[in-house]
């Protein structure tokens, strides 16, 4: 009896400690299953941050592309002057971009002509992104190589439709609006000063001389400023051509017809070379330009072709500034 009752305790000691191990072994792979839970958690949240989205879809005029969300090493083959404007200096701009230009554009890198870029270059700057205006696809196709390529039509848009297209590539859309307030403040400032000077019934024409030609500016480049930002009326007959087309850049004409485009103040540029100076004698000379209204009136400006014939929000400024100038001396 005593024998069995002993043997009955050892089974009963022998299965205690059986369950008790088992019940240590049970906890551990709980305590690890909770641990991961938390691990896990921690390396999702890790992940979502590190796999943060870097690139935005982007449609222009060669497709739909991935570009960076805010690029701050741009190169451009033509929008420097816009880029600026909206607080990000290009890395890397083309030359005719870095010609005459003032502090704001010192340290930009010279990377060759719009048409013909200089890829070498261009790759050693390592571009997040490129800005280009019109090239042709293969040109576009090189450019893609090196990094994302955004082309934005120069005629799609005025100077600030520009800045408002530039802003929205590289996600500075603040700092676009702000420029546009502040310009529409400048042009406000100009406008009172020669509407204050000149009255705002006064027409304004701009006359271009090649050696074999004549022109009368329209609304593009030179004819911006005046026609477009100050809101000055150009000749009736010159208004019927801008309300046919809208980006309207100049109208060629004979000499028999400059009277019919006569206003009350006239700008005159000429192209470089002898050649436009001598023809432009030729017609001070004449009878049709002595009788026109701003002849008469001594209210004729020569004006520089590099200044006016820009097109960029750092040409438009220093042309009202000119255009002030001239306009209130009278």
């Amino acid at each position: 009896m005593r024998r069995r009752l002993s043997i009955c305790l050892s089974v009963l000691l022998l299965t205690l400690a059986l369950a008790a191990c088992g019940s240590k072994e049970d906890l551990k792979p709980v305590q690890e299953q909770e641990g991961s839970k938390e691990n896990t958690v921690e390396t999702n949240e890790q992940g979502t941050e590190q796999n943060a989205p870097e690139t935005r879809k982007y449609t222009h005029v060669y497709g739909e592309i991935d570009i960076p969300v805010k690029p701050e090493k741009v190169v451009t083959l033509q929008y420097a002057s816009q880029m600026l404007s909206v607080g990000l200096k290009p890395i890397g701009a083309s030359s005719h971009l870095l010609e005459n230009t003032g502090s704001e554009f010192d340290g930009i890198e010279d990377i060759g002509g719009g048409e013909t870029p200089n890829y070498e270059k261009i790759l050693e700057l390592q571009p997040e992104l490129i800005i280009a205006g019109d090239v042709e696809e293969d040109v576009y196709d090189q450019l893609s190589k090196i990094a994302p390529t955004v082309v934005i039509p120069w005629m799609d848009y005025d100077v600030f439709g520009h800045v408002e297209a530039i802003g929205d590539i590289l996600n500075r859309h603040q700092e676009a609006a702000a420029w546009k307030t502040s310009f529409d403040e400048k042009i406000k400032v100009a406008r009172e000063q020669i509407i204050g000077k000149i009255g705002e019934d006064k027409t304004i024409a701009i006359y271009r001389v090649d050696p074999k030609q004549l022109y009368i500016y329209g609304v593009r480049n030179m004819g911006f400023t005046l026609y477009k930002a100050l809101e000055l009326p150009p000749p009736p007959v010159l208004q019927q051509e801008i309300d046919k087309d809208a980006n309207l850049w100049a109208v060629p004409i004979s000499l028999e017809l400059l009277s019919n485009y006569g206003a009350d103040y006239v700008f005159v540029t000429l192209l470089d070379g002898e050649d436009a100076s001598k023809s432009f004698e030729e017609m001070k000379a004449g009878s049709i330009w002595n009788n026109l209204p701003a002849v008469k009136e001594n209210h004729v400006f020569e004006i520089s072709m590099d200044t006016w014939l820009g097109y960029t929000p750092h040409d438009i400024e220093t042309q009202l500034d000119e255009a002030v100038q001239l306009l209130t001396q009278q």
